[in-house]
């Protein structure tokens, strides 16, 4: 027999036997990647990884293994966050009771003071400890709000309402400290209103983030000043801007202004505690919103809650 006929036989054979082995070996990848894939979904999602059937000797073997042992270390943890959050909402229940009782009990003794005749200085001094007791109770509901939202014991309830009266609600709670003030408030609506009025939102809660805005455009806008409220209907969000004449914000800070406990150096002598803003953000976000501010030093504010229309 010719050699060259054996060799391209021999040849051939090889070539049929490597293709074979590739294509085998193409299969087998394809077939451990889609396992793979379909396990790490099956992580992902917080289910069990399915069995493969394959010795822990095997490459998918081992991995297969070693999904199961990540399974089951992010099950733990789940449980460990679910009973953090259960003793945190234990936790913040017994501060609010336990908070409560003895700042209304304080209350009722500086109102019993107040009522005698008391020297000068001594009524001096009621006043002030008065203040400074209302400050610790706004202190304490504050924090206690903002642990509520943060661990889940207060849900967001969005449901088709009227926003223009939600924010009426909070504009009302404001007049008073406007008045003292001569701030004049007003109210401006851009966009549709007549079929953009019901919006789906959480209504005590967005009254709190808007009334939170208003607190604080009141606080630092100078006596004589403006502070309005301007809502567009837009396509995909309806803005809530707050704009104010105050003392604006420092483009450097503005990113700082929404976290907790926040205050600029230079109004401490100012009533709060720097959880408004942080608070606002938070609300909004959750109703998957968000909250932003254009300002200049010395030239007012604009802040701008952002709610989702859909």
């Amino acid at each position: 027999m010719d050699w060259t006929v054996i060799i391209a036989v021999c040849a051939a054979g090889a070539a049929a036997v490597m293709a074979w082995k590739m294509w085998r070996l193409k299969r087998n990848v394809y077939e451990f990647a889609d396992s793979l894939e379909q396990n790490l979904d099956a992580v992902i999602q917080g289910r069990e990884p399915e069995e493969t059937g394959e010795t822990e000797d095997s490459l998918l073997g081992r991995v297969n293994e070693k999904l199961h042992r990540v399974n089951h270390i992010l099950e733990q943890k789940e449980q460990e966050t679910v009973q953090n959050r259960e003793q945190m909402k234990e936790l913040i229940s017994d501060i609010s009771h336990q908070t409560k009782t003895p700042l209304a009990n304080q209350k009722i003794y500086l109102e019993i003071l107040k009522s005698r005749s008391l020297p000068e200085d001594v009524g001096e001094f009621v006043g002030k400890l008065e203040h400074q007791t209302d400050k610790l109770d706004f202190l304490f509901q504050s924090m206690v709000k903002m642990s509520r939202l943060e661990t889940g014991v207060i849900q967001i309830k969005k449901e088709e309402a009227d926003l223009m009266e939600t924010i009426g609600r909070a504009v009302s709670m404001i007049v008073p400290a406007a008045e003292r003030k001569n701030i004049r408030l007003s109210l401006e609506t851009r966009g549709d209103a007549a079929t953009g009025r019901r919006l789906s939102h959480d209504r005590k809660w967005t009254e709190e983030a808007v009334y939170n805005l208003l607190d604080n455009g009141v606080k630092y806008t100078s006596e004589g000043g403006s502070v309005t409220i301007c809502v567009i209907w837009g396509e995909i969000f309806t803005e809530i801007h707050v704009r104010d004449t105050g003392k604006g914000v420092a483009l450097e800070r503005q990113a700082q202004i929404f976290t907790r406990f926040y205050r600029e150096p230079e109004v401490h002598d100012q009533d709060g505690v720097g959880i408004g803003l942080y608070l606002t953000r938070k609300i909004a976000e959750l109703q998957g919103g968000y909250v932003e501010v254009r300002s200049a030093e010395g030239k007012g504010a604009d802040f701008c809650i952002c709610l989702p229309n859909a």
